[in-house]
């Protein structure tokens, strides 16, 4: 889970603050929104596990 968190809060930081920054393949301001996307999920996921082992 902590790994999720960290992967959200270093994508939403690349998201807001390399908005004109363009590589040959992609540009930082994407990569930022996916990373903090998959961050996201994977806390989630994260989350539900914790839940099911909580309620058995």
């Amino acid at each position: 889970m902590a790994i999720g968190i960290v992967l959200v809060i270093v994508g939403v930081i690349l998201w807001l603050t390399t908005q004109q920054v363009e590589l040959p393949y992609v540009s930082l301001h994407k990569v930022g929104l996916i990373m903090a996307v998959v961050g996201a999920a994977e806390a989630l996921f994260a989350l539900v596990g914790l839940g099911k082992k909580t309620s058995k």
